[in-house]
């Protein structure tokens, strides 16, 4: 994605048993998607923690790099984050990972997959990201999810943040009044 482009930055962030993960679309009705930074923790280290401050960081960077337009989140475990990152005047938005929201969101980004409304830079971790996730069906439709709970399962963050960055990418592309885009120099 080129320098000075609006975007949205997603997070899917965990806080010690998984990945932390940060993907930028393009605002658009059919975005483009690139893999920003992704933090994973190292077999059998038990004490290890995500580095917040750096995730922060990166996200800083992100918006001096691009017009960022959200950053958008679930706030389980990152709320703090959220908070400092809004006290910067940076454009935070909340996106909670409920069984609707997830639903809806998990079925726009499916169609347009198949559909071919939407691209990628080809990331190798995105890409296995994509391939570790599966689509759960109930009552209320379908949604991404794991496919297995285990910590051996392999890891599906860019994939959460797929379905959040489309989300919003393509909310912003299709309603006229936008926020302040953010920039940094």
């Amino acid at each position: 994605i080129p320098d000075g482009v609006e975007v949205i930055i997603a997070l899917d962030g965990s806080f010690s048993d998984d990945t932390t993960a940060l993907l930028a679309a393009t605002v658009s009705a059919e975005p483009h998607f690139d893999t920003v930074r992704v933090w994973q923790r190292t077999n059998g280290d038990d004490t290890y923690r995500f580095p917040v401050a750096e995730v922060e960081d990166e996200i800083r960077k992100a918006c001096r790099r691009w017009r960022v337009l959200e950053i958008c989140a679930d706030p389980f475990r990152w709320t703090r984050t959220m908070q400092a990152l809004e006290a910067e005047k940076l454009p935070v938005v909340e996106f909670p990972h409920s069984p609707s929201r997830l639903t809806a969101a998990t079925g726009d980004l499916y169609s347009a997959a198949l559909n071919g409304r939407m691209s990628h830079s080809g990331d190798r971790q995105l890409a296995e990201h994509v391939a570790a996730a599966v689509i759960v069906e109930d009552a209320r439709g379908i949604r991404l999810s794991k496919a297995s709970r285990s910590r051996a399962a392999r890891k599906i963050d860019l994939a959460a943040c797929l379905v959040m960055a489309h989300s919003r990418a393509t909310w912003r592309a299709t309603h006229k009044k936008r926020k302040r885009a953010v920039s940094f120099k």
